[in-house]
């Protein structure tokens, strides 16, 4: 009985950090987005993007979480570079601890690829 009530412990301690961990990414990307869709600079190509969850070539980072969130955090794809960071998204739902492409490799995710200035210059499956 002792062992059962360790391992229910140890279970509802880590479904209550992934909780806390992907509320406080909820809590970020509503916030990034909402300060995205206020920019009245902000072109009608990419608000309609945003609002209909689509990638536009030429967005920001920023642009990209308000459309689709943030990339998967522990994925295999998600680099930075010198040249332009990658990206790397699954769905549907949100990133979870544990992905495919954690255990396979490049290959089941989609991958966003941005310049060195930060723009998404375009995104693939491979």
């Amino acid at each position: 009985m002792d062992k059962f009530f360790k391992n229910k412990r140890l279970t509802i301690t880590l479904a209550a950090i992934i909780f806390l961990l992907v509320g406080c990414s909820v809590v970020k990307e509503n916030r990034i987005r909402q300060e995205i869709l206020s920019d009245t600079s902000l072109s009608d190509e990419i608000r309609r993007a945003i609002d209909l969850k689509e990638l536009a070539v030429g967005m920001t980072k920023e642009q990209v979480i308000a459309s689709w969130g943030l990339p998967c955090k522990w994925c295999y794809g998600t680099r930075k570079n010198p040249g332009g960071d990658t990206w790397e998204y699954h769905f549907p739902g949100a990133d979870s601890l544990i992905v495919g492409s954690d255990f396979i490799g490049i290959g089941t995710g989609i991958y966003l690829y941005f310049d060195k200035d930060g723009k998404l210059r375009h995104w693939s499956n491979q």
